[in-house]
């Protein structure tokens, strides 16, 4: 498989490769048990605590891919849809699995959404979920394009990474099974009734487990 386990500092290259576009990518332990910022602390004060250091620490991770860029610290808000409200011109996805988070941000500009998502083990995703995953082509796709993964667990992840990138655009979260994946000479897509282009996918087997990540262009 490509890009075989690629260390931290190199994840953010590979994903402005794909994005051709400057994005911002930052990683770490889900540790943080409180933030700075009263909203924040007022959106999961009634959750449990394993809720909330997932919450607080991906804040903060998002705040370290802003601060790459040059963005000053700031208060990240939830959306309606549960999604991050980010600063002004920026646009981007956090995500966490058991025990780690990442965030990446990029501009406007250059990307409508952008979406990503980590699965720290991808065998601990089972066949049993393949029914709410995959559509059987899909399984036979992903098992010709990356045979040592299983195919439910990148299913699953790159669907996760679209509803990140396009959920805001359409103002729903999608069913995993509205989002159809092809292979084309650009590589994998996912298309979706209710977004005219097919979005770009990319899937990056890392040393904190397997990254996926999808966006979708500005149109001029």
């Amino acid at each position: 498989m490509p890009h075989e386990h690629l260390r931290l500092e190199s994840i953010e290259h590979h994903l402005r490769q794909f994005t051709q576009t400057p994005v911002y990518f930052a990683a770490g332990t889900l540790t943080k048990t409180s933030s700075c910022y009263e909203e924040e602390r007022r959106l999961v004060q009634h959750a449990v605590a394993s809720r909330q250091k997932e919450f607080y620490s991906g804040r903060q991770l998002a705040r370290a891919a802003l601060h790459r860029a040059g963005i000053s610290p700031t208060c990240i808000p939830r959306g309606p849809l549960g999604n991050p409200i980010w600063p002004d011109s920026v646009v981007g996805s956090i995500t966490h699995d058991h025990t780690l988070g990442a965030a990446v941000i990029g501009f406007d500009s250059e990307l409508e959404g952008l979406g990503i998502d980590l699965i720290e083990d991808y065998r601990r995703v089972t066949e049993d979920l393949a029914a709410q995953v995959i559509h059987p082509n899909e399984k036979a796709l992903l098992r010709s394009l990356y045979p040592d993964l299983s195919p439910v667990s990148v299913a699953f992840s790159i669907k996760e990474s679209v509803v990140k990138a396009t959920s805001v655009l359409i103002g729903r979260y999608m069913d995993l099974l509205e989002i159809r994946l092809e292979s084309t000479s650009q590589g994998l897509t996912a298309r979706m009734n209710e977004v005219s282009s097919p979005l770009p996918c990319l899937v990056l087997q890392t040393q904190i487990g397997l990254i996926t990540s999808s966006f979708y262009p500005r149109k001029y």
